[in-house]
């Protein structure tokens, strides 16, 4: 008997309490949402003692125990989702710098000089051909100083470094596995 007194008791406080927290809300636009917490929370504490007779409130601690664990799973997938991506990201940068570098290694000769050197990689970690270069792109110009030469040894000059850009082209295609059309580069102009 002393068990529904109390159940009974704690009813009542909770009902004084709500009423006093719904006056003293300062903005009435919040009553409806407040309104609902507390109900649910009534509920809950009505039906306390049926749950307990039933051994519902070990299923109900269960159940939240179990959404709880799976929604902490699904947060985890999500930052182990977001370092991965992190991580390939930096890698990508890395091997994106080393064939840059590379490219400007080949290009360097004794007729050319590399200006700029630009590897475009497949990033959609979807596709089949993720990591692969897609393009490349570069500018390259005389490598010495080309001031008070006459114009014939300029134009030869540039001839030759003409033909040596479609050797570098077909060095590079054959190195990264790139089709002619994969890989632009320009001459800078003098």
């Amino acid at each position: 008997m002393e068990g529904i007194y109390q159940w009974i008791r704690s009813l009542v406080f909770y009902l004084i309490l709500m009423t006093m927290l719904m006056n003293l809300l300062p903005d009435k636009k919040y009553e409806n949402y407040l309104r609902l917490f507390t109900g649910v929370v009534f509920l809950l504490l009505f039906f306390q003692p049926f749950t307990g007779l039933l051994g519902a409130q070990e299923r109900i601690a269960g159940l939240f125990e179990r959404l709880t664990f799976q929604n902490e799973v699904q947060l985890l997938r999500k930052e182990l989702q977001s370092v991965d991506g992190e991580r390939i990201g930096r890698m990508m940068d890395g091997y994106q710098s080393a064939v840059e570098n590379d490219l400007r290694v080949m290009a360097d000769t004794g007729t050319l000089e590399c200006k700029t050197a630009e590897a475009v990689f497949d990033r959609e970690e979807d596709s089949g051909s993720f990591g692969s270069i897609k393009a490349v792109r570069m500018t390259v110009g005389l490598a010495s100083n080309t001031s008070g030469i006459s114009r014939e040894a300029l134009q030869e000059r540039r001839y030759l470094a003409n033909r040596e850009i479609e050797g570098l082209r077909e060095r590079i295609g054959e190195y990264y596995g790139l089709e002619e059309r994969q890989i632009e580069i320009n001459l800078e102009a003098e």
